[in-house]
């Protein structure tokens, strides 16, 4: 299993909502109630460190509004 950022799994298992990731040809899909929330890149930068804050805050974003969509 990828390693998330340490943020963005807090997120996920503080919402309740089920989560999973699933593993694509060239990148990772985090799936958050059953939808796609984000598209993050294997290897190295997959890591907060390695990625661009702007990519990062993007990320939470889109999974931020995929927890509040599955728990309407």
């Amino acid at each position: 299993m990828p390693r998330l950022p340490n943020d963005m799994r807090e997120m996920l298992n503080a919402s309740g909502v089920d989560w999973r990731i699933e593993t694509g040809t060239r990148h990772f899909k985090l799936v958050v109630g059953g939808k796609l929330a984000a598209i993050l890149p294997k290897g190295k930068n997959m890591r907060k460190s390695a990625m661009s804050d702007r990519a990062h805050k993007n990320a939470l974003a889109q999974v931020r509004r995929a927890i509040n969509g599955a728990s309407q």
